[in-house]
């Protein structure tokens, strides 16, 4: 990393400026973790839509992390009624987010975040909430050696391609690419952001859309002089981050 990380905050270096985002020996919150190896019947889109449904002020953020386990596509709920979904090659899921088509597959991870607005840890305004988080998405990754930024570009309305042809504001770009991609949605003082990390770059990408170039995304294991990173690896990267910067997760009600 670019600079040494004092134990008692966590900074994250955004281009040639510091970002803190929280002292981690002034507060603790209780948050609920859903790790990776809960697999919900409904499906993962319908899972995240009935947590942020639930949802309720005082009830403990969530943070969940998921996967899928065959190729499929997720479309954010507005770029869905104008796609012919029967004519899909993958099996697909709506997102209860809005955001672009995304396809998944074994080469990522997922994850999703329920909580208040005013959320002391990851609340604030659209863009602040979104950036609060990416910055602790940055701070876990740069603990596994992967050099990511928060990008400072903006994109409005929704535009031709896929969640990966382009970075928007904060979200987190590797070696000037996009490496992961992210949508809020909000509703009566709750949001619910979900997320993609990407370990690598599908095939399925390119055939899926072939207009677009890959080079605009990237892999967090695209650089093969640096050891592979697992999807466990990661995962257990971002909780840590979220425990440094105060949250302290009960593990006991990570249920399906």
């Amino acid at each position: 990393m670019d600079d040494a990380v004092p134990r008692g905050d966590l900074i994250i270096p955004i281009h040639n400026s510091k970002f803190i985002i929280q002292n981690s020996t002034a507060k603790r919150w209780q948050w609920r973790l859903i790790p990776s190896t809960c697999v919900p019947s409904p499906g993962q889109m319908a899972y995240d839509a009935e947590l942020f449904k639930r949802f309720q002020a005082g009830h403990p953020p969530i943070l969940r992390f998921f996967f899928f386990e065959k190729p499929t596509l997720t479309l954010g709920r507005l770029e869905a009624r104008m796609q012919n979904l029967a004519a899909l090659p993958y099996p697909y899921e709506i997102r209860p987010t809005g955001g672009r088509a995304v396809l998944h597959g074994e080469g990522d991870l997922c994850y999703s975040i329920v909580a208040a607005t005013n959320d002391p840890l990851v609340g604030g305004e659209l863009l602040e909430s979104y950036r609060k988080i990416s910055g602790l998405l940055a701070y876990a990754l740069r603990g596994l050696d992967r050099e990511v930024r928060l990008s400072e570009e903006r994109h409005a309305g929704l535009e031709a391609g896929h969640c990966f042809s382009a970075p928007s504001f904060a979200e987190l770009i590797l070696h000037g690419k996009k490496v992961a991609g992210g949508a809020q949605a909000r509703e009566g003082g709750v949001f619910l952001q979900q997320g993609v990390l990407l370990l690598s770059v599908a095939g399925g990408w390119k055939s899926l859309f072939p207009g677009e170039a890959e080079g605009s995304m990237a892999g967090l294991n695209d650089d093969k002089s640096l050891p592979p990173l697992s999807r466990i690896d990661v995962e257990w990267a971002v909780v840590s981050a979220f425990e440094e910067a105060g949250v302290v997760f009960e593990k006991h009600q990570a249920i399906c």
